[in-house]
């Protein structure tokens, strides 16, 4: 019971898939709600800007970064799960006939971006699916120097002290690594990483 109970949970959450996944999405889309708008807000975005997000899920995230880089910015959205992508498709609609928001397929540790492309990447309640050393190293290839990211996980899904994402980051070749933690009301804490590419 147990190991079926832990499939359903990964086709809903970790790995999204089928009609599981569909209803995973619709769940996150409400749960994630806070955590995408606060990512975005730290992004610190402009109009013009190119922003990468990681795992964009059912496309909360995208949405909204796309009108903080209106009218001449561009959010690229990467997931490896297709009901993900269908679904921040359906969300995305307008914005992706206005070429403000392209999706494909990917991951932290292979967006498919090229060197020094993005000035922002934003990250939310994925983390924890990454081999992390790989994706820091792939999220600082694509920054631009001055870049930043923007990591945010629940503190109940991160399966490492939120420390290691510090030293990850900084291993990676980060600087000006702010780590947070920040109490919910209805959920567990945020763990809240801020860091930039050096200028």
């Amino acid at each position: 019971m147990a190991k079926l109970m832990m499939r359903v949970f990964d086709q809903g959450f970790g790995h999204p898939s089928g009609l599981v996944g569909r209803l995973g999405g619709a769940l996150m889309a409400k749960v994630n709600a806070e955590q995408e708008t606060r990512a975005v807000e730290q992004a610190g975005l402009g109009s013009g800007d190119t922003l990468v997000v990681v795992g964009h899920g059912p496309g909360v995230g995208l949405r909204l970064a796309a009108e903080a880089v209106t009218p001449k910015g561009h959010v690229l959205g990467v997931d490896p799960s297709a009901a993900m992508r269908e679904m921040a498709v359906s969300r995305c609609e307008e914005e992706i006939a206005r070429e403000l928001v392209e999706i494909r397929d990917g991951t932290a540790e292979q967006t498919g971006c090229a060197d020094a492309s993005a000035d922002a990447v934003i990250s939310v309640n994925n983390v924890m699916l990454w081999e992390r050393p790989r994706g820091f190293a792939e999220l600082f290839r694509v920054l631009r120097p001055g870049g930043r990211v923007v990591i945010s996980v629940h503190r109940h899904v991160l399966d490492v002290e939120p420390e290691e994402l510090r030293k990850d980051a900084v291993q990676a070749g980060f600087d000006r690594v702010d780590l947070t933690l920040r109490p919910r009301k209805f959920n567990s804490p945020a763990i809240e990483l801020v860091a930039h590419r050096p200028a």
